[in-house]
């Protein structure tokens, strides 16, 4: 999942969502007191968000699942530790003082339920820690089906989503033709309702709620996808 041309091209040509939404994240982190320690960035990408925390005087802790992306991350942001692997099984610090999850990072490969990432989430995150993500819900595509087509410079991107809303399952099949060469990649995620989120994220030990429009002014997510902040105490 994200080889090379595709992790490359989604750090250049698909990074609004975190570029918009950096700002507002690092103002609810201040607000909810939380001005240092460790945050972990869960499904870190190339490590903008990561570099914006940095930035800020955070330690960071980066984690995905595709070596690829890592790789760009740890040249982008050489002060925090990155780590490749599943957010479902990765070893997380303890005492962290935030977890992020930009992206419908959730979604990828999901499990029926986050319940038991939620509870995991809870243990490692400091009494005050504070949790925000965005999640793509049943009804993401409208109408169940959606192709697409990007380029830039030297490359190409044609894919195509589907959804079993009922199954709650969704499927994005990408192609990339990148310098003259053609890659493919499927990528499976599960949808889930937010009224079942905050229900496990309350169960877990969170406060949870929900962030109407995306995370901040000027920052509006896609149809059918939700932000949630969770304070842990």
């Amino acid at each position: 999942m994200y080889g090379p041309d595709l992790a490359q091209i989604h750090d250049v040509a698909f990074d609004g969502h975190v570029r918009s939404a950096a700002p507002h994240l690092l103002r609810r982190l201040r607000a909810a007191g939380i001005d240092r320690g460790v945050v972990v960035d869960l499904g870190c990408g190339g490590g903008i968000w990561a570099r914006e925390l940095v930035d800020a005087g955070y330690d960071v802790v980066g984690v995905d699942v595709s070596a690829d992306a890592v790789e760009i991350a740890a040249a982008r942001v050489p002060e925090a530790r990155f780590e490749v692997g599943s957010l479902h099984d990765v070893e997380l610090p303890r005492g962290c003082s935030a977890v992020t999850a930009l992206g419908e990072v959730f979604n990828y490969e999901g499990p029926p339920s986050l319940r038991p990432l939620f509870a995991r989430l809870r243990a490692a995150l400091r009494l005050d820690g504070l949790l925000l993500f965005d999640v793509a819900a049943p009804g993401r595509e409208h109408g169940g089906r959606r192709v697409a087509h990007h380029e830039g410079d030297g490359w190409t991107l044609d894919f195509e989503v589907v959804e079993d809303e009922p199954r709650r399952t969704l499927t994005r099949s990408i192609t990339v033709e990148r310098d003259g060469w053609v890659s493919e990649e499927a990528h499976r995620l599960r949808t889930y309702p937010a009224v079942e989120l905050l229900a496990d994220l309350a169960s877990s030990g969170f406060r949870p709620r929900l962030l109407p429009g995306g995370y901040g002014p000027g920052n509006a997510l896609p149809d059918g996808v939700n932000a949630f902040v969770a304070s842990a105490a």
